[in-house]
Parts: C-alpha cells; sequence; structure tokens
C-alpha cells in the first residue's frame, strides 16, 4: 500500500496492490444482486448486514454509499411488508435507525409497523424517540447558531449587497 499526496489542494491518493477492498466488494455484490425475491431473500440480507456504517473515504462517497445502502434497506423493507413479513421488516428498520439515527422515515415507518402488529407500547417509544431526536437536533442548531461569532455577523451586516 502506498500513500501520495502530488498536490497539497487535491487530498491524497491511496494505491492498493493485491488487497481486497470492502467498498468495491460491497457494491460489486451490490451491483450483482437479482431482484428481490423470496428465492432471493438470503442474498439480500447478507448484503444488508455487510454495510456497518461509515466507511473511511470521502466524505462524497461515504454520503453516496450511505445513500446506495438506505435504498436497498428500504428495498428490502418494502418487501417485507408487501409479503406481511413485519418483524422482518422491522429488524431491517431498527439497523437502519441504529446506523442513522436522524432518518426521520424510519420513526414512522416503525410506528407503522408496530400498530399493524397492535404494539401499542413499541408505537410510543418508537413517538418518544422521534421526539427526543428532533429536540437533540433542534438543540444543536440552536447551539451552533448562539456560538457563531458575533464578529462575523457584524461585519457581514456593515457590508449589505446592493444588488
Amino acid at each position: 500500500m502506498k500513500i501520495s499526496s502530488p498536490l497539497l489542494s487535491s487530498g491524497y491518493k491511496l494505491v492498493v496492490e493485491n488487497i481486497v477492498v470492502d467498498v468495491e466488494q460491497w457494491l460489486s455484490h451490490l451491483k450483482s444482486l437479482p431482484l428481490i425475491q423470496q428465492t432471493t431473500l438470503d442474498e439480500h440480507e447478507q448484503l444488508f448486514q455487510m454495510y456497518t456504517g461509515d466507511y473511511l473515504w470521502a466524505e462524497s462517497e461515504r454520503e453516496r454509499l450511505r445513500r446506495l445502502w438506505l435504498h436497498h434497506a428500504q428495498q428490502l423493507s418494502e418487501f417485507y411488508i408487501r409479503n406481511e413479513s413485519y418483524n422482518a421488516a422491522i429488524k431491517v428498520q431498527e439497523k437502519v435507525q441504529e446506523l442513522f439515527a436522524d432518518a426521520e422515515d424510519n420513526y414512522f415507518t416503525l410506528m407503522k409497523l408496530y400498530e399493524l402488529l397492535n404494539n401499542s407500547a413499541a408505537v410510543e417509544e418508537q413517538y418518544w424517540l422521534l421526539k427526543k431526536m428532533l429536540l437533540a437536533n433542534i438543540k444543536r442548531t440552536l447551539h451552533y447558531t448562539e456560538s457563531f461569532p458575533s464578529s462575523i455577523v457584524t461585519h457581514h451586516a456593515s457590508h449589505s449587497c446592493n444588488c
């Protein structure tokens, strides 16, 4: 393995030889998957379980992989719901929630699934978890704006644009 950085502004280049990169393996497997059906479900579950969270790549690549995995998770969950395998769909959604707690839709999907199973305690728990997550996000946003340097705000206010 060799790491090089020819230009400071362009990041770095990682050259790997004779090393299987987990991301490439995962993407290759994802591209080769057949449609989700009862007969191919094990393959889809295996790929779904392979994803462990953000890989240590550039931010844009992490985001791309995250979206691909979330899309696959959504397809898997929808398949389970269409086939009334609600507990399997719940397991998929719980993993999504574990890895991406800020995904609001996930909480609503879990509430609906728990409602289908007449599990009102779990519906209330998801509601509470959603509320807690949203409040934490609001507090982070407020903390960020309150800690924003007033000198920057003053500087931008004094340099208004006459467009």
